[in-house]
């Protein structure tokens, strides 16, 4: 199943005001996260994709994706099992003149989940 969704963010977004948008999906496994950047982006706009707070895309915490003329595809086999089944998306644009359109794209494989990476991920957080 594929879910996508268009965002406009206006000019002079700082991040304390970022564009906020839910991706709803279904219980499942993530396959890809794809972010694209229109031409003429020029690195100005700003993207971040969490789920339930936990950053995904860019995988750093605090990072972002800025490109132009280009599309990320990110992630591979990332298990969602718990609700809700969704994705935030969190936009800004240093862009002091124009507004850019971000378009976002999930694929997922909906059904039974491998839970083994989470598991994993809880262990490390609950070293940390």
């Amino acid at each position: 199943m594929y879910y996508q969704m268009g965002l406009t963010v206006p000019p002079q977004t700082p991040e304390s005001e970022a564009v906020i948008e839910r991706i709803p999906l279904t219980r499942g496994s993530i396959r890809s996260i794809m972010v694209a950047f229109p031409p003429g982006c020029c690195a100005l706009c700003h993207v971040q994709v969490f789920d339930k707070g936990w950053q995904l895309v860019p995988w750093t915490p605090g990072e972002s994706l800025a490109w132009d003329d280009y599309v990320f595809d990110l992630l591979q086999n990332y298990p969602l099992v718990a609700e809700p089944y969704e994705l935030t998306v969190k936009a800004w644009n240093d862009d002091d003149s124009y507004e850019h359109n971000i378009f976002v794209g999930v694929l997922m494989e909906e059904g039974e989940v491998d839970t083994s990476f989470m598991e994993f991920m809880r262990a490390l957080k609950e070293a940390a």
